[in-house]
């Protein structure tokens, strides 16, 4: 496990588009996005690839390596942020010069497609990255402060980070804010151990490929999926989780696990989660359900790579050691 060097006022944060480039339709976000982040005191600049397209909304798969491999060997940046998610992240993989991105280590952070991205680079290099908010995640206004704090807590490696849920939270452009509810224990006891996962449908195109973690050693969970599946969205995550479960080592040094946040339109019901839970026969390992990240906002920023102490019994404490 490979830290970095915290970020300082001044520190340059590159924008990349490894999954999908920027929208044309999303010019004010991403302003907000800027204004937020110099906010901070940091400095942003952005990739060559960020407005090209070649397919499916996204620039060829060497333009968007070129791209992340220009900002791990660039000194002046500190840390990488993903544009936003998408499909296609998976086609960079056998395009990135792992050694250089082993050799400067420097956290790369988005969520959904880009769980591929953050997951390989613990793999490959043993590097910690986030799970955490895009660019375009970062401009968005529902509860955007939760969002912004969390990421800044991890850029700066504040140590011993117990997280807090937020007070509200939406999907997407939707107004309706929906109050946030405890986050649920479906199992209690204590763990601790490497964070490892993200999106479930993301994780899942890394089985079987040198860039999937090999679960030899002790590790947290987190998983969350997307509503793409509309009302098959439990069953998809059910059987995915499932195959996660059947992979060579899981099982034995899995320690606990963080469930995030589902979209309403997926139809995932808190006794949907439970019964999935139960038919795992997860015994003996805490389970935490509701927690802020997955596809609603505000979310969290997670260390994938990074050290995770989970304690659950009356109440959901999951704390970040850095």
């Amino acid at each position: 496990m490979k830290s970095y060097s915290p970020l300082k006022p001044g520190d340059e944060i590159r924008v990349v588009a490894p999954s999908q480039s920027e929208r044309v339709n999303s010019k004010r976000q991403y302003d907000r996005a800027k204004q937020r982040i110099e906010s901070l005191g940091y400095k942003i600049s952005f990739g060559k690839s960020v407005s090209k397209v070649f397919y499916f909304r996204t620039a060829s798969a060497v333009d968007r390596a070129n791209d992340i491999n220009d900002a791990y060997r660039d000194k002046n940046v500190k840390a990488i942020l993903a544009m936003q998610g998408g499909w296609l992240v998976n086609e960079t993989l056998p395009l990135i010069d792992w050694a250089l991105v082993k050799n400067n280590p420097k956290p790369m952070i988005g969520f959904s497609d880009i769980t591929v991205l953050v997951n390989a680079i613990y793999a490959k290099t043993g590097n910690i990255s986030y799970l955490g908010p895009t660019y375009h995640i970062i401009g968005a206004m529902a509860e955007w402060q939760y969002t912004l704090s969390g990421l800044a807590s991890m850029l700066v490696q504040e140590s011993n980070i117990d997280l807090v849920k937020s007070k509200f939270w939406r999907i997407w452009n939707d107004k309706k804010l929906h109050k946030t509810k405890k986050w649920q224990v479906l199992q209690s006891g204590i763990a601790e151990g490497v964070l490892i996962g993200g999106n479930l449908g993301s994780f899942y195109l890394l089985q079987g490929t040198e860039y999937q973690p090999d679960f030899k050693s002790k590790f947290i969970l987190a998983i969350e999926d997307d509503d793409e599946a509309g009302i098959y969205t439990a069953r998809e995550f059910s059987r995915r989780f499932e195959s996660l479960l059947q992979l060579p080592n899981v099982r034995n040094n899995l320690q606990g696990i963080i469930i995030g946040r589902f979209q309403p339109d997926g139809k995932v019901s808190e006794n949907d989660i439970a019964n999935i839970v139960a038919s795992k026969q997860l015994e003996n390992i805490p389970i935490i359900s509701g927690v802020d990240f997955g596809h609603t906002l505000p979310m969290l920023t997670l260390p994938i790579g990074g050290k995770v102490k989970i304690s659950a019994s009356d109440a959901a404490i999951i704390t970040i050691a850095n």
